[in-house]
């Protein structure tokens, strides 16, 4: 059976049960169009998800020893943030229909305080909500079947979600940017989403790509020319420091050796083409180690957060840590397991894998099945890493400009 097709039955059977309504699809058709931006997370405008508190417990015990604190520390965001951050999240959203409605929904809340709200240390977060394909649309295999034929044209519910991102970076661009540099940051559809737009509307935009501190994709199967630094992107290469702009860091993460019905780390993968990302020959999926890229030797930096994550997502990070999620009094919880991380190739998979760091360290648990690796927890995995790589990006992008 191909990839595609297991990852349509089997997706089709958890999410199915999960939702419990198993016809109980919206055409895309059928959606109004989104005709202005709808901010999740803006600058000043109040809730706002993705400011609040960044106070971190440290554990120094693991999944298999009693939980410890370390230490527990609130870190400074920079006293001026001169750059913006635009984030866009990944599948989330467990409506009963292809694309999600343009609601905060707690899902959505969630993955704003898991993802985005830890960048706000270095950056003024903007994060549009838009009507992403559901993960009960993302197993609809009639949406689909652009990805089936190898076709290079986006699924219909695609179409809808990608273009309420460009409208919200349209109404960024106009309304809120003021000359300043940004960081796009993505997971997994969020990535993909972040990947059309980059080809579409800044790669051969020299004024706007200028703007460009650097862009997160992880979890989006970006490729490169094998062994090169191009490829999705023509101008805008695979990060080689963290002291360099202009660059993009992207990878996917696996605990074994990924199959070769691997879903992420290939060039190659139905998930680009659903999205209208045409196959590339010679070309095989970027990995770019934040660990290494931040300066730490390999030595990945997690953090997560201390309330539980709803709905279905929820269920599958608890599994991939044998249900014993980190937690701690704080927001932020950094877990007691430490990994390391390297690139390696598999068969057709380019992939981050990671290893245990020290003795007490259990490997999270792939899930919701092998295929996807590490995919839930991507960036998460990396983020203190992350934060550090941002973080004297924007210095050198300050000074340059």
């Amino acid at each position: 059976m191909s990839s595609l097709r297991r990852y349509l039955l089997a997706a089709s059977c958890v999410l199915v049960c999960a939702v419990g309504i198993p016809h109980a699809f919206t055409t895309a058709s059928a959606q109004a169009t989104q005709t202005q931006a709808i901010w999740g997370c803006l600058p000043g405008a109040s809730p706002n998800p993705c400011e609040g508190s960044l106070t971190t417990t440290y554990l120094s015990s693991t999944t298999i020893q009693p939980r410890r604190v370390n230490r527990v520390e609130t870190p400074a965001r920079r006293t001026e943030r001169p750059v913006d951050c635009f984030y866009v999240y990944p599948t989330v959203v467990s409506e009963p229909r292809l694309n999600a409605g343009p609601y905060l929904t707690a899902e959505v809340q969630a993955i704003l305080r898991y993802e985005a709200a830890r960048f706000s240390q270095v950056c003024d977060v903007y994060a549009p909500i838009y009507r992403q394909v559901t993960a009960l649309g993302l197993s609809n295999p009639t949406d689909l079947l652009a990805a089936i034929g190898g076709k290079d044209e986006a699924a219909p519910s695609v179409k809808i979600a990608y273009a309420d991102v460009v409208a919200a970076w349209r109404d960024y661009l106009a309304n809120h940017n003021r000359g300043r540099g940004v960081v796009l940051i993505g997971h997994s559809q969020g990535s993909g989403m972040l990947m059309r737009l980059i080809i579409d509307e800044i790669d051969r935009n020299p004024p706007v790509r200028a703007k460009v501190v650097s862009a997160i994709l992880p979890g989006g199967n970006v490729v490169v020319e094998r062994g090169g630094r191009t490829g999705d992107f023509a101008n805008l290469p695979t990060c080689a420091s963290k002291h360099e702009t202009g660059c993009v860091i992207a990878w996917s993460t696996y605990a074994s050796r990924p199959s070769s019905t691997a879903y992420f780390g290939r060039a190659d993968s139905f998930l680009r083409r659903a999205g209208g990302i045409p196959d590339r020959p010679g070309t095989e999926a970027a990995c770019v180690n934040p660990a290494e890229l931040s300066g730490d030797g390999g030595r990945l930096e997690a953090f997560t957060r201390r309330e539980p994550f709803p709905g279905l997502i929820g269920g599958v990070l608890r599994a991939m840590f044998y249900g014993f999620t980190p937690t701690a009094s704080t927001p932020w919880v950094s877990p007691g397991e430490r990994y390391r991380g390297s690139c390696v190739r598999s068969g057709r998979a380019h992939v981050l894998r990671i290893r245990p760091a020290n003795a007490a360290t259990v490997l999270p648990l792939e899930a919701p099945w092998p295929d996807w690796g590490l995919h839930f927890f991507d960036l998460n995995l990396a983020l203190g890493n992350l934060l550090e790589i941002v973080d004297a990006q924007i210095t050198s992008y300050s000074a340059a400009k």
